[in-house]
């Protein structure tokens, strides 16, 4: 018998357009008023991550990270969108790229606000009823008015707007709209804030986005305290030869950083706190390694752009050490956190066209049901060549591609994760790939037009 029948095709022609089905939550408790910490790197595949499988390329030393991911649930077939901007925005507003505008990374000389009618995540938290102090500090890339973050809902913003830093050590900081130049190593100053703003919350629940530019561009030589790879010079030419290894060096001073940050919260906050960390995107091609092909790593539709680490721990995480199999969204994080939080996320989204599934369910049921039939990668704008351009759905099986210029590509994720065999090229389809990919393109078809198409 096939494992796809007519309500499956059904619920993935109705998944991400805001209609989506989920799986039976009414067991899943709603929590208590608990902190949620959100850690977010830059440009980290699952292949970097050392909370995943050995995929055979150098990892640095991520101790923090791997205790953090074996204390919670770590998520196998999570999805980010292939670059920063829109993984961002979705994470915001619980919204898909196509809703928000934001397909692609904006350039830092043309930052552009999220529209003003978006209902950002801590604007939903108030709405929810949630009491909580709202922060974030690190990597905006949202918009180029250095009131933006604050705009967008944040009570407290302390960061970068930009892109990337020019320098990570001299770069301009905005703490809620004022501009100022420092010269503390970047990954330093984002956890100096983040552990500044924690420690000012002493009688309310709060929840802190710190989102980290590292270990993005441009690569250097971090503070030898918070690394060890002594072979590195930090000259131009070194950096030239040898980009990976200083990769896996801000990797290794990241994570160093992440357990100063674990370190600084007093024991009863901590216990009282759930963390989520995520990478924002793949692994960019100069640095990848060879684990998939260049053009298949960040800013593509491939799994070396979308597939990304993503681990929850804390207090409501039920059996820690666990994996989850479903797939997921980065997106997904809009409305978890606001489960996390002990919103009513009835009231905080009332109103809205949401595409967010809560990942509360797998954190408190070991056999909770799949949230979502579907995932959605896009990524669209004048930024973006037609080579790159489209849309990407999995139903955690199967894999279809719609690029703009080059058309379908069907891959079978459980025999080929690393999309290496294209399905449509390789004869005729199986019955069940055939289900699968009348399935998942009636379900594309059903979006509308990316605004380049």
């Amino acid at each position: 018998m096939l494992p796809f029948t007519l309500p499956m095709v059904l619920t993935a022609l109705l998944a991400c357009t805001g209609k989506q089905p989920t799986g039976d939550d009414s067991a899943v408790e709603t929590p208590g008023p608990h902190n949620v910490l959100l850690v977010v790197s830059d440009d980290i595949g699952v292949e970097i991550s050392a909370c995943y499988p050995d995929q055979g390329v150098a990892r640095a030393p991520q101790p923090r990270l791997q205790r953090l991911c074996a204390q919670g649930v770590a998520f196998d077939h999570a999805w980010s969108a292939p670059v920063s901007s829109p993984t961002r925005a979705g994470m915001l507003t619980g919204r898909e790229g196509w809703r928000t505008g934001v397909g692609e990374a904006q350039d830092d000389d043309v930052l552009t606000a999220l529209d003003a009618g978006e209902r950002s995540l801590p604007a939903a938290l108030a709405l929810g009823g949630a009491p909580h102090a709202s922060g974030m500090v690190g990597k905006w890339h949202l918009g180029s008015d250095p009131a933006s973050p604050n705009l967008a809902g944040w009570l407290h913003f302390a960061g970068a707007l930009l892109g990337e830093v020019p320098d990570y050590y001299a770069w301009d900081e905005v703490v809620d709209g004022t501009t100022t130049p420092v010269s503390t190593y970047a990954t330093t100053r984002t956890v100096d804030q983040a552990l500044s703003f924690i420690q000012g919350q002493q009688d309310t629940p709060w929840v802190l986005w710190v989102a980290f530019n590292a270990p993005h561009t441009p690569l250097h030589l971090p503070p030898t305290s918070l690394q060890g790879y002594d072979d590195l010079s930090g000259t131009e030419d070194d950096i030239t030869a040898r980009p990976a290894r200083y990769y896996q060096a801000m990797v290794q001073a990241m994570d160093s950083e992440i357990g100063r940050l674990l370190d600084g919260i007093d024991p009863s906050v901590m216990a009282n706190t759930d963390i989520i960390y995520l990478g924002d995107n793949g692994t960019a091609g100069l640095v990848n390694q060879g684990f998939v092909p260049n053009d298949h790593a960040k800013a593509s539709l491939y799994a070396g752009g979308v597939h990304v680490p993503l681990f929850v721990t804390g207090p409501d995480v039920v059996d820690p050490g666990r994996r989850v199999d479903a797939p997921v969204e980065s997106l997904d994080l809009f409305a978890t956190i606001l489960d996390l939080a002990g919103a009513d996320r009835a009231a905080a989204t009332t109103g809205l066209d949401l595409d967010a599934a809560s990942l509360l369910p797998y954190l408190q049921d070991p056999q909770a049901a799949p949230q979502r039939s579907t995932v959605l990668a896009e990524i669209f704008g004048p930024r973006t060549d037609a080579d790159h351009q489209g849309r990407a759905m999995s139903d955690g099986h199967y894999k279809l591609l719609s690029v703009q210029a080059r058309g379908e590509e069907l891959y079978d994720l459980q025999e080929d994760p690393l999309e290496q065999h294209d399905l449509l090229v390789a004869g005729a389809l199986s019955e069940e790939a055939q289900v699968a990919h009348d399935a998942l393109q009636g379900a594309l078809a059903a979006l509308p037009a990316l605004p380049a198409e």
